[in-house]
């Protein structure tokens, strides 16, 4: 990137995620980068539904250990996570969390390599993507899932409408493939980015005019995803 280029961040995550994000990008640049949050989705927790006592927890996102403390879920569960953020947002709610530092795929050979003999409950978005349930009964465990939040849409907003309109340079870390969808639906006529994708499947949802530009980080992690953008923003 050339030494003059001052390119935008475009934060389009959950604004609680989306800011813990600008943070560590500040932290990881000094702070020399200009980002703007606009978020796509809102996050509403639901009810909590009962389950056994004996039950494990298995977390594909935050959001669901934020739904099972919200909702009073008892400490001391022991709990399967896709990722570091996620376990470390389980183990502030005091449950007995493990990372399996990656995608749903490498959460499913986790459990399997340690083989639980309770059963599993895993709470998850509204929209759910990756087959953790189908999965994990197909290796002969006992598991349901139970849905304990909504992704609401939300339109984007004006100045992110001009910031993509505007001819600066535009990064979008997009986090999930329905990020990736929403945000390439609300992207004006004429506008231009380039997106920064955490995954190849994130990549893969957006039109080819997006997903030919974009970059997709090395690993699907908030790390990596981080990593990937500070890259970008380097002279």
């Amino acid at each position: 990137m050339p030494d003059n280029a001052k390119p935008l961040i475009l934060l389009t995550r959950p604004r609680a995620q989306a800011e813990r994000f600008a943070a560590a990008l500040h932290g990881q640049t000094g702070g020399a980068v200009e980002v703007l949050i606009a978020p796509l989705l809102r996050i509403d927790l639901m009810d909590l539904p009962e389950f056994p006592d004996s039950a494990a927890l298995v977390f594909t996102s935050e959001n669901g250990v934020a739904a099972y403390a919200a909702g009073g879920g008892a400490p001391g569960r022991r709990a399967y996570c896709v990722g570091d953020r996620t376990a470390e947002a389980a183990g502030e709610a005091g449950l007995q969390a493990c990372s399996a530092g990656g995608a749903a795929d490498d959460l499913v050979a986790l459990i399997a390599a340690e083989a639980p003999a309770c059963p599993l409950v895993h709470l998850h978005g509204r929209h759910v993507r990756g087959a953790v349930v189908a999965a994990l009964r197909a290796h002969g465990f006992a598991i349901t899932g139970r849905v304990v939040y909504d992704q609401i849409a939300l339109p984007l907003a004006a100045a992110a409408r001009g910031a993509l309109l505007s001819g600066q340079e535009v990064l979008v870390p997009l986090f999930s493939p329905r990020s990736a969808q929403l945000f390439a639906k609300a992207m004006p006529d004429g506008a231009k980015c380039r997106p920064v994708c955490i995954s190849p499947a994130t990549r893969a949802t957006l039109p080819a005019t997006l997903g030919n530009r974009a970059i997709v980080a090395e690993a699907p992690t908030g790390a990596a995803i981080l990593k990937a953008v500070a890259r970008q923003l380097s002279p």
